[in-house]
Parts: structure tokens; C-alpha cells; sequence
């Protein structure tokens, strides 16, 4: 699952939020906050210029018109516009052609502009444009509470930095606890990503981003989907959670929380995990309560109720342990490794054994320490099973040492087996049960001799190798090679238990019988 190339594409140290410190600044009538308790008056507008200055006693007591070239100062900051009203020195309302220069980097630009020092809040308005380097603020109404040290807009907003472009219905920036934060269809667009959020909330103080509503994060090969999270820029660590998905060419990873580290190639996911290969002509999905990924060699560990599904043909083999390895080295290999407690479930195949090896690029399984496999109405256990299950159906499988096939001869008598043992086994499987089987070295066979649907007799034969063929009554025939010898038991002069090969051992009550079985140790 390859998540660094999602996270460095959409993290580059959020410098386009950066930019939005300009909100703070961008009304250059602003002026120093007066503490609690300071009863001082608000330092007054100075006029610098204007071609022409009189007095509007329609509008109010000192009410003055300052037109032509007017530019007035406020606490360092220069205003610059066509005409303006001042009243008493403490509110202005200007027209025409504004311009605000804070210090030689900031410029705003707009249509008309409404400030009283006594409320502390300044509004303009039509066209507004806040410039600082080479970041771009555009909006028709900026509003800033300077007593609380909030400036927002509400109408539309975008920010534009080089190559990236922020939008958003409001914006907010909060100087007490310097963070910003935008609402209601926030887009980020940059040539090789595109974030769409309700809201995104920034701040400055630990350089973090935090997520709050559904938000989507696409690019040409990964998305990400989540409604809570937080991205820290400067260690570039990620947490999504609530029902966060990430996707990649290969994967798709979903979970209550996700966790991930750029900087160590390393993530994990929390709750409802799922890790979905996206890749395989047969669907496959790891399900489990924690979830580690690890970049260097793509390989990810799941534990806590894990399961491995695969879809075989019109059914799902499932696969549980206590932990399950999957990994993805190349483009080519893929595999499962499972350790503990491991079960399998397919309605036509079950198995259990400590631990186990799935290739996924050439269907070779292969069970490890006390395995025992179950198809039908058989059995097979050695110290080794390898099992072929190809992308359409389990065909072939391969026992070593101690390798014994076990299989009811009667339905409805739990005495009465055929029993096949030697040192190693070849099974072929068509249609869901067992075809036929070569025995290679010391084989045994005691089976069950029918006719007419009626049991005559027990064959037990020993010889080099052998070769069985099944129906669906049972055996159907056999070939023993290398000086076999074979002795035939009538049934009355026999005790079914006492017809037991060496490895027997009937583990009927181990069997998973349905998909829910795998999970009980």
C-alpha cells in the first residue's frame, strides 16, 4: 500500500495557508488593541493629502469630504483612494481606486472601504485584492474585528500561491490563538492534486492542519477520503479518522483512524480495518482491528480478529491468525503470511495449522507445523501441505512426511475408514473432491471394498508407491507398484477400530464449519 506518494503530494508544508496571514493585516487602518481597563482614546486618522478638503453638515457634526489624491495615515499603514468622509477623525468611509500599504510587502486593493475606531471594525468592500510577494488574495468583502482579532470574509474567497489555488465561501482568521480556518466548499487545487472540504482549519504556532467534515483529496493516482483529521507540516505526521480511505493504484485502506509518518515510511490504521487489493483478477481483502504499513518493501501487518478473503471462482477461501503478513515486494510478487492459530474457510475446503505461506502470484499455499485439510468427506494431514488454489479453484495438493488421507467410506458410520499413508502424497481435486491420489514411498492403504452398494470386505496393502482413484461411493480402483502386498479382511472377521494405520487421527471436531469458525481458537 503505497501511501507516500498520496501524503507528498498533498502536504508540501501547506504554504498556500501560510499566505492568509495576510488577513490580518490587510486593512492598514487598523491599530494597536487598547487593553482592558485603558481608558486612553483610539490614536485619530491623520489626512495627509488631498486636493481638496470641506465640510458636510448634512452628514453629521465635523463630518469632512476629502477629495482628489487622498491619502490619510493610521498607525503606519497608508491609505490611498479618490474621495473619503472622516468623522471626528474616528470613522471613514472611502471610494474610488483604494489602495493600503503596510510596510513596503503588503497592498490591498479595493472598490470602497468602511472603518470606525471606535467598534474596531473595518469592512471593504468590490474587487478587494490583498497582495504580498507572490500570493494573491481576491474577495468582494473583507471584514476585520481588530477588538478580537478576527478578520473574515463571507461571500467567496481565493488565494492563489505560484502554483496553488485555495477557494472557499468564508475564511476566517483568528490572531489570539493565530489560527485560520475556511468553511463550505473549500477547494485546493494544484497541478498534481485537489482537495474538497466542508472545513480546514490551520495553525500557525504548530504548523497543523486539521480537517473537520467530510473532505476528499484526489490526484492522478491516489485518493483519500475522511471526515476528521490533522496533518502536523512540520514533522509530517498524518492522523484521518472517521471512515477515512485511502486509495492507491494498488490498495485501498480504510479504518476507524488512520495513522501515518512520511519521514519513517510508516503507518498504521485503527478499528474496522480494511486493506483491499485493488490489483488482483481475484479480488482480495485483509480485515482486522490494527493494521501497520511499513513502505520499505510494502508490507503490511494486521492482527486482532484478522482475516485474509480471496475470491475463488463463485465462492471466498478466508484465512485467519493471529497475524497476518501481506506484502507486495514488486510488481510481481505478491504474498500472505499467517502465524498463530491459523484457519481456513472455503464451503468446499477447511484447514488449520500454526502457520502458513499464500503466494498470491503463483497460488501456492503452503501450511506449516501440524497441518490438517478437510475437502468433502476427507482428511489430509502431514508435516508439510502444499496447496494449489488458482484463481478459479483449488486443484492440486502435495503432502510430506507423515502424509495420510483419511477419508468416511460410510456416511453414517463413524468406525469405517479408507485410509491412504506414505511418505509423500499428490492429490488432485476436480469438482471439489478428491480424484486421485499418488503415493510416493512406504505407501499404505487400507480401504473399504464395495459392491452393489454393499461393503464385502477391507483390503489393507502395503507396497513402494500407489495410485487411487475416487467416485462418489468411495474408491473406485488402485494400482500398486513394487512387490505390493495385499491382504483382504472379510468384515465379520475384523473390528473397524482396529483398522488404523499408523498416523491416523480423525480431527472431525477441529473442522471450521462455517466462516465464523476461524475466528475460534
Amino acid at each position: 500500500m503505497n501511501l507516500k506518494n498520496i501524503l507528498n503530494l498533498y502536504f508540501k508544508k501547506s504554504t498556500l495557508l501560510i499566505c492568509a496571514f495576510l488577513l490580518v493585516s490587510v486593512i492598514g487602518l487598523s491599530q494597536t488593541k487598547i487593553p482592558v481597563g485603558d481608558k486612553k482614546e483610539p490614536k485619530l486618522i491623520n489626512i495627509k493629502h488631498a486636493k481638496r478638503l470641506s465640510y458636510d453638515k448634512s452628514l453629521g457634526i465635523d463630518a469632512r469630504r476629502l477629495i482628489g489624491d487622498v491619502e490619510c495615515e493610521h498607525d503606519g499603514a497608508v491609505m490611498r483612494c479618490d474621495s473619503a468622509y472622516l468623522f471626528s477623525d474616528k470613522k471613514l468611509i472611502a471610494y474610488g481606486h483604494i489602495s493600503i500599504i503596510k510596510g513596503d510587502s503588503i497592498f490591498v486593493y479595493g472598490d470602497s472601504l468602511r472603518y470606525d475606531a471606535n467598534s474596531k471594525m473595518a469592512n471593504m468592500k468590490g474587487n478587494v485584492r490583498c497582495i504580498e510577494k507572490d500570493m494573491t488574495l481576491t474577495t468582494n468583502t473583507l471584514i476585520y474585528d481588530i477588538g478580537n482579532s478576527v478578520a473574515s470574509y463571507y461571500n467567496g474567497g481565493k488565494i492563489v500561491n505560484k502554483e496553488n489555488t485555495l477557494v472557499s465561501k468564508n475564511g476566517h482568521y483568528y490572531s489570539a490563538n493565530k489560527e485560520l480556518t475556511f468553511h463550505y466548499d473549500v477547494e485546493l487545487t494544484n497541478p498534481e492534486y485537489k482537495m474538497r472540504g466542508d472545513t480546514l482549519r490551520y495553525n500557525t504556532i504548530n504548523k497543523t492542519s486539521y480537517f473537520i467534515g467530510p473532505s476528499i483529496i484526489t490526484s492522478k493516482t491516489n485518493y483519500i477520503y475522511c471526515e476528521n483529521g490533522w496533518y502536523d507540516t512540520d514533522n509530517e505526521v498524518a492522523r484521518f479518522s472517521k471512515n477515512a480511505i485511502i486509495v492507491s493504484d494498488k490498495q485501498k485502506l480504510t479504518g476507524d483512524s488512520v495513522y501515518y509518518n512520511r519521514k519513517k515510511g510508516y503507518g498504521r490504521a485503527t478499528k474496522n480495518v480494511k486493506i483491499i487489493d485493488t490489483t488482483a483478477k481475484s479480488q482480495s481483502i485483509i480485515t482486522g482491528d490494527f493494521a501497520e504499513h511499513f513502505e520499505k518493501g510494502s508490507k503490511s501487518i494486521v492482527t486482532g480478529h484478522a482475516i485474509y478473503g480471496r475470491r475463488i471462482e463463485n465462492d471466498t477461501l478466508f484465512m485467519s491468525a493471529d497475524t497476518l503478513y501481506y506484502e507486495q515486494p514488486d510488481s510481481t510478487h505478491t504474498y500472505v503470511k499467517a502465524y498463530r492459530h491459523t484457519k481456513i474457510y472455503k464451503t468446499d475446503l477447511q484447514g488449520l495449522c500454526d502457520s502458513l505461506t499464500y503466494y498470491l502470484h503463483d497460488s501456492l499455499m503452503t501450511m506449516h507445523n501440524s497441518p490438517i485439510l478437510w475437502t468433502n468427506n476427507g482428511q489430509v494431514t502431514a508435516k508439510l501441505i502444499k496447496v494449489t488454489a488458482g484463481q478459479s479453484k483449488v486443484k492440486y495438493f502435495e503432502l510430506l512426511t507423515n502424509a495420510i488421507v483419511i477419508q468416511k467410506a460410510d456416511s453414517l458410520d463413524d468406525f469405517k475408514f479408507n485410509q491412504i499413508e506414505g511418505k509423500r502424497i499428490e492429490g488432485f481435486i476436480s469438482k471439489d473432491t478428491i480424484r486421485k491420489l499418488n503415493v510416493i514411498g512406504n505407501a499404505q492403504i487400507i480401504y473399504y471394498v464395495k459392491q452393489k452398494q454393499t461393503f464385502k470386505g477391507v483390503n489393507k496393502t502395503i507396497c513402494s508407491d500407489l495410485s487411487v482413484w475416487f467416485n462418489a461411493q468411495g474408491v473406485d480402483r488402485a494400482t500398486f507398484r513394487n512387490k505390493p502386498e495385499s491382504t483382504i479382511y472379510p468384515l465379520n472377521e475384523v473390528k473397524d477400530e482396529d483398522l488404523r494405520l499408523k498416523h491416523f487421527s480423525w480431527m472431525e471436531n477441529k473442522r471450521p464449519k462455517k466462516k465464523s469458525d476461524i475466528l475460534i481458537k
